[in-house]
């Protein structure tokens, strides 16, 4: 019983960092961390592989972060809602 529960421990552990890496990338942490869990050893070289890039919603655009309207990859806030696009 106790060797189920320190693998447990440990998947769960071990699943923080390929989320914390794909976090980092712009992906959900949650999604991330239980693809980590389930499947470190694949998940692991997949975040580190993971282009930077916004994903792109379609034709050069993508979806604004806080009212999902699509705008220009190029534009530097949404015209709906105002918010400024970071790129860091």
């Amino acid at each position: 019983m106790h060797t189920i529960t320190l693998v447990i421990i440990i998947a769960v552990s071990l699943g923080i960092m390929p989320a914390f890496v794909a976090m980092q990338k712009g992906r959900s942490f949650l999604k991330w961390w239980v693809y980590g869990t389930l499947a470190f050893v694949i998940a692991m070289p997949h975040a580190l592989l993971l282009d930077r890039g916004l994903r792109l919603a379609g034709g050069g655009t993508r979806a604004c972060g806080f009212c999902r309207m699509k705008v220009s990859i190029s534009a530097t806030h949404c015209p709906r809602c105002g918010h400024e696009f970071i790129e860091f």
